[in-house]
């Protein structure tokens, strides 16, 4: 008998081996580049983690900043952390630059608005209704407390042009992709700046027997502080695409959530604004795939 023909597809790895690096560079100056006007993502996936938060609590937080929290009913407002991997393709490299910038970040939000605009700001939403409907005036928005990002350029930018309270430090995460087969939930872990042990929170969220609604978030309304006039500052950040919401039942273990040993006052405002709350949404987006390249075959057949 012939032995079997074989077949178009070469025996494939179930196992890529990859470096582990140990980031020791250093900084040798700086250079300017071209203020563009906005921030251009090549791709990011962002999950959401929403809670319902006394009012009394987040006014001790806004008032300074001359913002009100948006009151969602019951006496409760909204504090969300949005933890996303992206990456930004800035158009210029050189050495030890390339060019491209992958980072992670953790922004610590507070939703509300400008306290003088208060008579403008339509009322009477419920949670769940802006995050599947949005606010439509666009005046309500996510006032940024603290982000947490692992690329000095990102951060850079966001201090430079967004007035963002933003800081380095380093991520380790395993996410789902379409590069990583078979993982289904998050987990990422976001360290303290001064060195890698101590952590300021971990995350994860598990979204199985959850039912996500289509929702339309866009445009989303970030405002951060600007300290030299003493004003909030607002930004439009548009989402090319539908987010998924998904309402969590108070018996839900979708969300864990656990606080390190960094004295950073991150920690500190999330063991506050958080603390054993538990959380109320959670949402996901993701930027669809520009380009695949399937597995190799044998060309010779």
């Amino acid at each position: 008998m012939a032995p079997p023909k074989p077949g178009p597809l070469p025996p494939l790895p179930t196992k890529v081996t990859i470096p582990k690096i140990k980031v020791t560079s250093k900084t040798s100056g700086t250079l300017q580049v071209p203020a563009a006007q906005g921030f251009f993502y090549a791709g990011i996936q962002a999950i959401w983690v929403w809670w319902s938060v006394e009012l009394p609590l987040l006014r001790s937080y806004l008032e300074p900043f001359g913002m009100t929290p948006y009151d969602f009913g019951g006496n409760k407002g909204a504090v969300n952390i949005n933890f996303f991997n992206a990456a930004a393709l800035y158009g210029s490299g050189q050495p030890g630059n390339p060019g491209i910038s992958g980072f992670n970040e953790t922004e610590l939000n507070i939703v509300g608005y400008a306290t003088k605009i208060e008579q403008n700001v339509p009322q009477g939403l419920s949670l769940s209704d802006y995050l599947t409907l949005g606010e439509q005036t666009k005046r309500v928005g996510n006032f940024r407390l603290w982000v947490a990002c692992d690329d000095p350029i990102a951060v850079a930018f966001g201090r430079q042009s967004y007035f963002e309270n933003k800081f380095l430090t380093p991520y380790e995460y395993t996410v789902p992709s379409p590069n990583l087969p078979g993982v289904t939930t998050w987990n990422w872990t976001c360290y303290d700046s001064t060195r890698a042990q101590p952590t300021i929170y971990q995350g994860k969220v598990d979204l199985s027997g959850l039912t996500g609604i289509a929702s339309n978030m866009s445009e989303w309304i970030d405002i951060s502080y600007d300290d030299n006039t003493r004003r909030p500052v607002a930004s439009r950040r548009n989402y090319f695409g539908l987010h998924q919401t998904y309402m969590v039942p108070p018996s839900s273990n979708a969300v864990a959530m656990q606080f390190g040993q960094s004295k950073h006052p991150m920690r500190h405002d999330m063991l506050r604004l958080i603390g054993t709350r538990r959380a109320a949404a959670i949402q996901h987006f993701a930027s669809p795939t520009c380009i695949a390249e399937a597995t190799p075959y044998y060309a010779d057949l």
